[in-house]
């Protein structure tokens, strides 16, 4: 129904310019029948800058009423992505963002958001809607949080990577052991096969695997494996 994820992220990482991942985005959209896909940087620690990035995948009156709400007036959603990770549905939101769900509703638009932690304390949001019936939502819903925890990683790695706002040192520091261990999860090796294949025990390659995770501030391996990806560390 929908494209391989990895033709997605191969397009992602592909652009050299953030006019060119825009037009990523717009493509995204319209693979995924949606009616838009919307990045937003928050501000870095370092920076005085809000919202020093922020792509759209088209600029019509629903991108402006997305822009106008604040995103679903997502402070709640930055403040909550401090602490967890999990994609807030629109339906699901705080109460503070009723007015907002609201008109979203009316327009027929059903949609989520997702906190992203990037390294260097970064913190930024994707959010996509779409137009579809409660019932296709629902059926695609599990989907669309699956393919969207990763690519949401990508966009934002090669949007703050295209944009200059992060040391190109990132992630350098991982060991040996512990990009070779990464490589082969992103593989869909189990940590007893990686254990196997390097002669390590399965503690060990728990170890190296929770290092790596702890040097990319990822909170899963899902997420440490796309951002080792992005930033050229491993191969996909």
């Amino acid at each position: 129904m929908f494209p391989p994820i990895e033709g997605t992220l191969a397009n992602i990482t592909s652009t050299t310019t953030l006019d060119e991942l825009n037009l990523v985005l717009t493509r995204i959209s319209k693979d995924y029948g949606l009616t838009l896909v919307a990045y937003q940087a928050a501000r870095r620690p370092e920076t005085n800058t809000l919202t020093p990035l922020m792509l759209l995948s088209s600029d019509d009156d629903l991108a402006k009423q997305y822009l106008k709400h604040d995103g679903l007036q997502a402070g709640s959603v930055f403040q909550n992505g401090r602490s967890g990770f999990l994609p807030v549905d629109w339906g699901e939101a705080a109460p503070e963002t009723q007015d907002a769900r609201t008109f979203f509703r009316k327009t027929g638009s059903r949609g989520m958001t997702i906190p992203i932690r990037g390294p260097v304390s970064e913190h930024a949001r994707l959010s996509i809607a779409s137009n579809v019936t409660t019932d296709t939502w629902a059926s695609r819903r599990m989907t669309y949080v699956r393919d969207f925890l990763i690519i949401a990683h990508f966009i934002h790695d090669q949007a703050v990577r295209l944009a200059g706002l992060r040391p190109q040192e990132l992630g350098r520091s991982l060991s040996a052991r512990e990009r070779e261990t990464l490589q082969l999860a992103a593989r869909g090796f189990s940590p007893k096969q990686i254990a196997a294949d390097l002669h390590l025990s399965p503690t060990a390659v728990r170890l190296y695997l929770q290092g790596a995770r702890t040097k990319l501030e990822c909170a899963t391996l899902m997420q440490s494996i796309a951002r080792a990806v992005s930033l050229d560390i491993i191969e996909a």
